[in-house]
């Protein structure tokens, strides 16, 4: 299997269906425990989906809804630079300057470069509490200048 998976976008039935689903699966359980569900027909044997599979189905569910491709990528996948542009929704040139600055960790493997998803999405996670925190800075010199 690929390090990432993705679902495609999704056809306008499949949008709608997964709108419905995630409606549905909103009043499912108490998100603390696994979730028992039947697949089928009545006569199948329950299965126990564990909470946090159910919070990420969820959350798939409702990208869908809105019209938007899904991709699963595993923590400890390595990506190829492609991949990590993708990720982190910039370009594949300013991806390799990030490694290339050692902002974010990479091996190579020949001429290739690989990214590990984790490095990626920690990257992003500090990027954007950085960005939270000079946002939350702005807004505070506004109010103190009575900007706002």
């Amino acid at each position: 299997m690929n390090a990432t998976t993705a679902t495609g976008i999704p056809s306008d039935r499949d949008a709608v269906l997964a709108d419905d689903a995630g409606r549905k699966l909103a009043t499912v359980g108490d998100g603390t425990g696994p979730v028992r569900a039947r697949f089928g027909v009545a006569t199948a044997e329950p299965i126990d989906i564990p909470s946090s599979a159910m919070r990420m189905l969820k959350e798939i569910l409702d990208h869908m809804a809105r019209g938007n491709g899904v991709a699963l990528t595993p923590l400890h996948a390595e990506l190829t630079t492609r991949q990590a542009a993708d990720l982190l929704q910039v370009s594949r040139t300013h991806l390799v300057q990030l490694l290339d600055e050692a902002r974010i960790p990479c091996r190579k493997v020949g001429a290739h470069r690989r990214v590990r998803a984790q490095d990626i999405l920690d990257y992003r996670r500090k990027t954007e509490s950085r960005r939270r925190e000079a946002l939350d800075e702005l807004t505070a010199v506004d109010q103190e200048l009575g900007l706002q």
